[in-house]
């Protein structure tokens, strides 16, 4: 397998055409991921990983995409790879090669092109409760959010926390000089981010995710970013709803466990 330089990418983009998502963007664009492909002159497929995600497209035919799908784990580096592709014969492969995959759903939202309700978005982050607060992910707080389990993902795409500040966004809420909630992006593109919203579990059901959500999109409309939303669950989906959102449609995702 090869693991193609950003330089490269024109020569697997084609695969790709037909699948619509951000997250093989910010690869195809250079900003972050991997890439791998079998060869160079005459590609029979690739693979793209960019955090937990990897997206596969290529001849269910061809020996060497065959190989990309069966060395995955070992190329990403992935105990659990969630793993997207437009074509059921190459999920039947996938299937078929590893002896752990579950089919979940996951569901996508659509892009936004009426604009999102400013006024709507700043009350819920004028409406927190009492003692918290929503701040931009600084310096200061950037250390406790990368050590916590259940935060790092705001950051952990990023090359390194110089490459956070100057690509990144992100607003998270404190509370008694603690993070326990936050929204960021979780990728970047040429044009926006894909976002990434989580609350500590001891902290739910405060509005706490929906003040963060509203906060970056905020940021992002003044910064003329897209912030591109996908759902793991129909709370996200609700959530994404609450903040301006529409949701568009169910897809299937693979769990492959390595």
């Amino acid at each position: 397998m090869i693991q193609l330089d950003y330089s490269e990418m024109f020569l697997i983009k084609d695969f790709f055409k037909n699948m619509d998502d951000t997250v093989i963007l910010s690869c195809l664009q250079g900003h972050m991921g991997r890439a791998w492909t079998d060869n160079k002159t005459t590609p029979g497929g690739a693979l793209i990983q960019t955090g937990d995600f990897c997206f596969l497209a290529g001849d269910v035919s061809s020996i060497g995409f065959k190989d990309i799908i069966r060395h995955m784990p070992v190329l990403t580096g992935l105990k659990e790879a969630l793993v997207i592709t437009d074509n059921k014969y190459t999920a039947e492969l996938l299937i078929s090669v590893h002896a752990d995959v579950e089919k979940i759903s996951r569901y996508a939202i659509k892009k936004n092109t009426a604009g999102f309700p400013v006024e709507k978005l700043r009350a819920f982050v004028q409406n927190l409760p009492d003692d918290f607060s929503i701040s931009p992910i600084t310096e200061e707080w950037y250390d406790d959010v990368v050590k916590e389990p259940w935060s790092k993902d705001f950051v952990s795409n990023f090359q390194s926390k110089e490459d956070f500040f100057k690509k990144g966004i992100g607003r998270i809420v404190i509370y008694k000089d603690k993070v326990v909630s936050g929204a960021s992006s979780y990728t970047v593109y040429d044009d926006g981010i894909e976002i990434e919203i989580v609350t500590n579990q001891n902290y739910r059901r405060l509005g706490l995710a929906r003040a963060a959500g509203a906060a970056l999109l905020l940021a992002c409309i003044e910064k003329d970013l897209y912030p591109s939303w996908d759902a793991a669950n129909m709370s996200s989906v609700k959530l994404a709803e609450q903040l301006g959102y529409e949701y568009s449609h169910t897809y299937d995702t693979y769990v492959v466990r390595g």
